[in-house]
């Protein structure tokens, strides 16, 4: 059984790295793991890694997850996947293919970034989802 996750933490640094590697990839959709740890109804994201994509377009990233979600190692666990929405579905909002993949996953929480770049300016939003609760709550560490 999933945890009832409320509320997912993660360090700014940690966040601005999978940024600044999404922002690389940019106009393509890219994706990463969610390891870290589960202290009852809070997930702390300790690291974001990169992972081999399977498929990587403006519409759409694939990759298989290297372990279960659930699996731990070294003290922490596969939490899930975070991935990027570019422009022009530049919404952090989950697409229903999104939803079935976390679903089928069986991930505990999972992100969705929306980038848009303009000539002087990127703009960078993201939402997180725990499979037993819907949208929760993103706390930015600094």
């Amino acid at each position: 059984m999933q945890p009832s996750i409320h509320t997912v933490v993660v360090d700014r640094k940690i966040l601005d790295g999978f940024k600044r590697r999404a922002l690389k990839q940019y106009p393509k959709e890219y994706a990463e793991q969610l390891w870290g740890t589960v202290e009852g109804s809070k997930a702390n994201i300790c690291v974001i890694e990169p992972v081999d994509l399977t498929q990587q377009t403006r519409d759409g990233v694939d990759f298989d997850f290297d372990q279960r979600c659930g699996t731990k190692h070294s003290g922490m666990t596969l939490l899930g996947s975070i991935h990027t929405h570019p422009a022009p579905y530049d919404h952090a909002e989950p697409s229903a293919a999104d939803i079935s993949s976390s679903i089928h996953d069986k991930e505990i929480v999972w992100g969705v970034c929306g980038i848009r770049k303009t000539a002087k300016r990127r703009f960078f939003s993201c939402r997180f989802w725990s499979a037993s609760r819907g949208e929760i709550e993103l706390v930015v560490s600094e």
